[in-house]
This record gives structure tokens, sequence and C-alpha cells, in this order.
């Protein structure tokens, strides 16, 4: 699964990638409790509105974000935490951009960890007695990351991120091989192995002790098959100067504002399924792989749109009895009649026949 966001949605300015996660020992909950992880997603929008807005010390201003809700890991164990791309800035009442940088991470992470707590308190899932006792950890398990940065006009550092926050939970390239029993060999995205650091080692390195997870074959489809949302479940979420209403009242004050035609016309440009399989797989689905030209979507519409619905495909010539088929549903197919003889011909056999 991947997703664009267009010229409409993403203002021209630098952006930051932002990655929320929480302790192992929450992650349970957001299993059991899928509506938690909407809580996940605003929590993290209000990390970075309320660092904004206190770092300009206005209230009247708009911070922007998208949330991308994960909820797998490496090896596609129960792991659920939020990707965002943030405007480096905030926008004003009138539209206009005012950038922000150089906010520390921890003033975030200050923030984030104190809004998690709050949610699970509020569901009921932890005691005020496990909050006092983990504000004391060196280690919480909280974390926020913000050094990913999207520089202004960088297009295509921004179409690697976007399907980043939508990929797939797990990948067909990282299956190593299927045992003989089906069990299924799996490995993270990172070939090599880094241990932990030994006890009393201030310093924590990245890593896990292996690279790779053996599956029993109905043990890795439950692991996969945890990560379906339930049906209406958002996983890209919108806040702030980017969300449907923000984008919503712009548009029509766009709208308003345009006074000619093709400015109306131009307005109205959204991206084709044609483009956006361009820009994902740089294939173009309508060159014809034989002659190199253009191809045309046949619409076989008449007898369609009184049954309220439309159709199209590509008609190839390999194809006859597709072609027949449509042109036989709209009631448009003629029968094809045998051509009479060459005038020639039809004379020498006229003489024979004589």
């Amino acid at each position: 699964m991947a997703f664009h966001l267009g010229e409409d949605v993403i203002a021209p300015v630098a952006h930051r990638q932002f990655v929320f996660t929480i302790p192992k020992r929450f992650r349970i909950y957001f299993r059991f409790n899928r509506s938690l992880l909407g809580g996940l997603s605003k929590a993290a929008w209000e990390t970075v509105r309320d660092v904004f807005m206190e770092e300009c010390e206005c209230e009247n201003i708009t911070p922007a974000m998208i949330t991308g809700i994960q909820t797998f890991g490496d090896l596609i164990n129960w792991h659920p935490h939020v990707h965002a791309i943030v405007p480096c800035g905030i926008f004003m009442k009138n539209d206009q951009f005012v950038s922000i940088d150089g906010v520390a991470t921890e003033r975030f992470l200050k923030v984030w960890k104190q809004k998690i707590f709050d949610l699970l308190l509020r569901e009921e899932k932890i005691t005020p007695e496990l909050v006092n006792d983990m504000g004391r950890w060196k280690h919480s398990g909280f974390s926020v990351d913000q050094s990913v940065v999207i520089p202004k006009g960088d297009d295509l550092g921004m179409q690697r991120i976007t399907p980043y926050m939508a990929r797939c939970p797990f990948s067909l390239s990282r299956i190593i091989k299927l045992t003989d029993e089906g069990n299924v060999l799996y490995r993270t995205g990172k070939s090599k192995a880094i241990a932990f650091p030994l006890l009393g080692n201030d310093k924590l390195a990245t890593g896990m002790k292996r690279n790779f997870e053996v599956f029993k074959p109905l043990d890795f489809l439950a692991e996969v098959t945890q990560h379906i949302p339930n049906r209406g479940e958002h996983q890209l979420r919108y806040y702030g100067w980017y969300s449907n209403k923000s984008r919503g009242q712009r548009a029509k004050k766009e709208a308003v504002n345009c006074t000619t035609t093709e400015e109306k016309k131009a307005r109205k440009i959204t991206p084709t399924w044609a483009m956006l399989i361009r820009c994902i797989f740089e294939v173009d689905p309508l060159k014809c792989p034989d002659c190199g030209e253009n191809m045309k979507i046949i619409w076989a519409s008449q007898c369609s749109f009184k049954l309220g619905f439309a159709f199209g495909s590509f008609i190839e010539k390999k194809q006859p009895m597709v072609l027949e088929k449509i042109l036989r549903h709209c009631g448009l197919w003629v029968e094809r009649q045998e051509r009479a003889p060459p005038e020639k011909e039809r004379r020498l056999v006229e003489v024979e026949g004589a």
C-alpha cells in the first residue's frame, strides 16, 4: 500500500519526520483495544502542538501534522508507534508560514510521556503509582526522534517518506526460505546483527541479538493478520493546518479568488491513477508495450450507466472476444457479413460458368 500527497496537501516548506514510541509494557493495551491507537496518534499531535505553541508564546497559530500509525516491528511483532510529517514551523491566521527550528527533542519527549500517561490513566489501564514509579526510571522506554529533515523543494525525499509511513507490515523479499516442515525463516531489515551491550554499560547500542525469526506456519499468519486494521479504522490522520476542515476552508477561499475559467480548471486537476503508477513504479501504464504509442480507455457506458455504474478496459488486438463482448453489451455489435468477391474474380466465375 502507498499513498500520494499532492501539492494541495503538503505545503512547499521544510518538514521533519517524527517517530513516537512507547514502552513495551504498554503495547499490549493497544493490541486488545485498538480504539486506543487513535488516542496514540492524537497524543503525538498534541505533543507537537503544545511544544510549538509554547515556543511561540502565542495561541493564534496553527501547526500541522500528518500521522501514520504503524503496529509492527522489524520482525512483524506487535509494536504500535507513530510516524509523522511535521512542517518545520507554524502557520499564522493569514496562512503565512513562520519557521521554527532547533527545538530540543527532550521537550517533545517530556510532553509525549505525559500525554501517554494521561491517556492510559483515563482508560484505567495503569495506576498513578505506576506513573510515579516509571517517572524515576532512567530509561522509561519512551522515545521521540526528529532527526530526519526533508528540505524545502525535496520532492523525491517526500516521496520516499510518505510510502514508508503506510508500508505493508512485512516484506516478501525478507522471507529467506520455507523449510520442509513449512516453517518461515524471516529476517530483519538490516542484515547485520548487533548484540546489546553488557550489563553496566551506560551506552545503548541499536540492533538485536539476532537478525531473523523462525515462524511456524500458523504463527506467521497470526503475526501478520494482527496488523490488519479493523473496518473503518484510519491509519493516516491529518491535524491542524493539514486537517480536512482547514484544507476545505482554503479551497473555498481560493475558489472565490479564481477569476478566470483556466484558473478554476487548474484548481480541479488532481493526480490520476496513471500518474501515481508512474510515480511509484516508474512505468507508464498508458504506453503500448508493442508500438510505444499512448493507449486510451474504452468506456462501455451506454447500458451500464442505466444500472448506475460504468466500467472500462484496454482493448488490444489480441483480444477480439473482449471487444465483441463489450460491444454486444452496449448493443453496438453488428454481425459481420460476407463480402462480395472483387469485380475481376466475379467476371471470371461467370465466364467459366457459361
